[in-house]
């Protein structure tokens, strides 16, 4: 008979800092960051105040340099951390430093595009385009440029254009009718102008000339 073996739960002790900790602000996602610093010393090279040069343990009978000596330099270690518990009892220290100018700049330009993706995306809704839409409108062809900032739309004749199904849309939310007039709003809006367009067309054919 096959062993059955409870799930083992996680053991999330309290997030206690080391001694001598202090908070020292929170990250970007709200981690509690500290700051500790902790008195050590190092090995630097022993030079002569005098002479200036790097001091060496010589043999005693020849006067020949041996190795270079060293002195004792006291200094102070600081670390910026937040505490992150493993599940299984055990608290770490995550080190973190600030972002740098580059990392900030990649996060403002992420951050923008998310936001012009959530702005486009209901300005679509509101125009009642379809992504099918946006794709169509961008593959037409572009208006005459008669400046840097500003351009004029070349308007056809309707009879002059083959293969296009109308309502046209050849800008976002914006509609070309077969009889050569323009008006902006929703595809169903356009739909209905045009089929307006159609009855007129048919009731003008209908009607006999004088």
């Amino acid at each position: 008979m096959r062993a059955t073996f409870s799930r083992i739960q996680k053991i999330n002790p309290e997030l206690i800092p080391p001694a001598g900790s202090v908070p020292f602000g929170v990250t970007p996602s709200g981690r509690q960051l500290y700051r500790l610093a902790t008195p050590r010393s190092r090995a630097v090279p022993d030079i002569d105040p005098v002479t200036g040069q790097q001091r060496w343990r010589k043999n005693q009978m020849t006067g020949e340099p041996l190795y270079a000596l060293n002195r004792p330099q006291s200094y102070e270690q600081v670390r910026i951390f937040y505490l992150e518990s493993q599940g299984n009892g055990n608290v770490v220290l995550i080190p973190w430093a600030p972002p740098s100018a580059e990392e900030l700049a990649r996060a403002q330009k992420a951050q923008r595009v998310a936001e012009m993706q959530e702005k486009l995306a209901e300005a679509l809704v509101d125009s009642g385009m379809e992504p099918v839409d946006l794709l169509a409108s961008l593959k037409a062809k572009p208006s005459v440029t008669t400046s840097a900032t500003q351009s004029v739309n070349v308007e056809v004749p309707a009879a002059t254009v083959t293969g296009v199904t109308y309502p046209e849309m050849y800008a976002p939310g914006r509609w070309r009718l077969s009889n050569g007039t323009t008006m902006q709003g929703k595809r169903t809006d356009a739909t209905e102008a045009e089929e307006r367009v159609q009855a007129a067309k048919k009731a003008a054919a209908e009607t006999p000339e004088e």
